[in-house]
């Protein structure tokens, strides 16, 4: 606990003061300040993953060239699958490891090389088009360019393989594009809400992001903010994302990975010098998604009358039954970074005050204050909607 303390306090003067006069201006004219710094190596190693347990002879991360994921529900799992054993060359680089650094860009030259991920698919709103692009942002694009950013600033790439590397990266990104700038709900619980707050997009939006910093292109940096303004602008005013709370026993499950995915803008546009972490829209605000994730853990039924709409659930059908797993940095990353920003806020002295009384906890509230006094200690052993450790990077140390 007095870890946990320690980190809280230290970062109370850390985080900028913020306008939404500020966000207006970030979202037209911000620039790269810091090219190829997607997330800066950690300097402390509390909560990391440091040790390099493979070797590419033994273990190798081997390029697959095509996508295929399924129509319906579900994504390429054998992406995943291959991103399990990458993370394992890549969470040890991130903490500075030269030889973890070098296997992950001999990995990286050897997808580039096979120009991997191809998508064949339909280009078009088709369930496959959704599943095929969001494969390759989250378990391809995203992690893979925070990866080659973490060995950028270990070791030594020459320029030809550099540049092969990047404009792979540059294609992959753009042949999964799905911002969906253009488009809004015309039914159901997110009637009228922009397609760009989905999940989905926000994921395609930090690839972009990433690829911005990564190549110091700063019109393709500045396209996430229009999807985080979304997703802020469009949620409810008792913080609700109505994108993701209508889909049955998976709503809170949805909500943390948008979640996620919102914190993980705000830190790469913070490494770059930029604060949006609390752009507010008519008191509408991160803090306010948090507050709807915190209330929803004191009490299941708050999230039940959007729930209920069961819209693609997968296999959570029930919508009386919440699927928040307690090891899953998918649901739990978002809390890492905005606890140890925010360590005053009502919403966390409220889990405080939760950690201090367990006994009258129920399983939901059991799991946040579990994630509370795991601050700054064990790591997770995942990151895909997080990108990055979150109790390594996501952390304000």
């Amino acid at each position: 606990m007095k870890k946990i303390l320690s980190i809280l306090v230290i970062i109370l003067v850390s985080v900028p003061s913020f306008s939404n006069a500020n966000f207006k201006e970030i979202k037209k004219k911000a620039i790269v300040n810091n090219p190829e710094i997607i997330f800066p190596i950690a300097k402390d190693v509390t909560g990391c993953n440091t040790k390099l347990k493979l070797n590419l002879k033994y273990s190798p991360v081997k390029p697959i060239l095509n996508l295929d994921a399924p129509d319906g529900y579900g994504l390429d799992d054998r992406f995943s699958d291959r991103l399990s054993i990458f993370d394992d060359y890549s969470f040890p680089c991130g903490t500075g490891n030269k030889v973890a650094c070098e296997s992950v860009v001999k990995i990286l030259l050897e997808w580039s090389k096979a120009d991997a991920a191809k998508r064949t698919g339909p280009n078009d709103d088709e369930s496959k088009y959704w599943n095929d692009t969001l494969t390759v942002n989250l378990f391809v694009a995203s992690p893979m360019m925070a990866a080659y950013s973490f060995a950028k600033q270990v070791v030594n790439v020459p320029n030809e393989q550099d540049k092969l590397i990047k404009n792979w990266f540059k294609k992959i990104v753009k042949r999964n594009s799905h911002l969906m700038y253009d488009q809004t709900y015309k039914k159901g619980g997110a009637k009228g809400t922009p397609k760009r707050a989905h999940n989905h997009a926000l994921s395609s939006a930090v690839a972009h992001m990433e690829l911005g910093v990564l190549t110091a292109d700063n019109k393709t940096f500045r396209k996430a903010f229009k999807n985080f303004e979304a997703a802020i602008k469009y949620s409810r005013k008792d913080g609700s994302l109505p994108i993701e709370t209508r889909r049955g026993g998976r709503a809170m499950f949805y909500q943390a990975r948008a979640m996620n995915v919102l914190a993980v803008i705000a830190m790469i546009a913070e490494n770059q010098g930029y604060n949006i972490w609390e752009y507010n829209h008519k008191g509408k605000d991160f803090h306010n998604l948090v507050k709807f994730f915190i209330d929803v853990m004191e009490n299941q039924e708050v999230v039940f009358k959007y729930a209920k709409e069961s819209r693609h659930p997968g296999p959570a059908k029930d919508y009386k039954k919440q699927d928040l797993r307690t090891k899953n940095s998918s649901n739990w990353g978002w809390f890492y970074s905005y606890a140890t920003r925010f360590p005053n806020h009502e919403n966390i002295k409220r889990i405080r005050q939760w950690s201090e009384n367990k006994s009258d906890l129920n399983p939901y509230q059991v799991k946040i204050v579990r994630h509370y006094e795991n601050i700054g200690l064990k790591p997770f052993s995942s990151a895909t909607w997080s990108v990055v450790q979150p109790n390594c990077h996501s952390v304000k140390k």
